[in-house]
């Protein structure tokens, strides 16, 4: 009886998440588009590409880039980038969509830029936030698909603070170790890869390779931990690498753990 009785509550709160999602599904028609399009927003954000996808191999070029670009960035975010033996040139860019996700604004543009003088192209995703028509970009810019036209809102993101990090240093050897290794997997193995360890597939394809993972911090429960980092990425054809933030939402699965959100935005003052 008392087996039969779990089973039904089981199916309930199946059927419950179905319905959960089918609500959420609506949400996300509605909200990713292109209606927060501007043309004072395109031309905020064509002159920060210029200047992003811009990596000069002279180490003065690229401090003087760096400098520029911090003027573009939230108070919490530095442009560090360092100059390398490759060079990289941005061609043009134009706007695939402007979403909305874990409460940031984030506009994808389809971007054309040369390594090295060989074209490639893809799309990035740039977060940001508008107050009395002047824009932030709140968290560091990263690659992508091309956004479904669904998306996948989720809710506005917690605030997470040293004061609420986890104490236990087991817990956090267990959750960084997953992340090192699930952060490796995203940038080697395709999306289709990644289905069995998160909940909305990524993945790059091996198009990058994770240079370095630091400022990990754990957060959470240890059946729920959430774990925050900085990812730095190395392109597979070269040595430009930039930098992106992460959030992860897990779940415990026996003895590892599930990727219930997958958020790039951290956010920003």
């Amino acid at each position: 009886m008392a087996f039969i009785k779990a089973c039904n509550v089981s199916q309930t709160n199946h059927k419950l998440q179905e319905e959960i999602r089918t609500y959420q599904t609506k949400l996300d028609r509605a909200s990713t588009n292109i209606n927060g399009y501007s043309f004072l927003l395109n031309n905020y954000m064509q002159d920060f590409l210029n200047l992003y996808l811009n990596y000069p191999n002279n180490a003065n070029d690229m401090d003087n880039r760096n400098k520029a670009l911090s003027v573009y960035y939230a108070t919490n975010l530095t442009a560090t980038d360092q100059a390398g033996n490759d060079s990289q040139s941005f061609n043009n860019a134009s706007i695939q969509s402007i979403y909305t996700r874990h409460g940031a604004k984030i506009a994808q543009y389809y971007v054309n830029y040369s390594i090295n003088g060989n074209q490639t192209s893809g799309y990035l995703n740039i977060p940001f936030k508008v107050k009395n028509n002047k824009f932030t970009v709140v968290s560091y810019p990263y690659f992508s698909n091309k956004i479904n036209p669904i998306g996948h809102i989720g809710k506005l993101q917690s605030k997470y603070s040293k004061d609420n990090q986890t104490t236990s240093i087991s817990l956090y050897n267990q959750v960084t170790d997953f992340t090192k290794s699930f952060l490796k997997k995203y940038a080697s193995a395709k999306t289709s890869d990644m289905k069995f360890i998160m909940a909305n597939p990524q993945g790059l394809a091996g198009n990058y390779q994770v240079a370095n993972i630091q400022n990990l911090h754990v957060y959470g429960t240890k059946n729920n931990p959430v774990v925050q980092c900085l990812l730095t990425l190395k392109r597979s054809d070269s040595d430009i690498e930039h930098s992106e933030n992460v959030t992860l939402k897990l779940s415990k699965q026996q003895t590892t753990y599930f990727v219930d959100e997958f958020n790039h935005n951290i956010g920003g003052d």
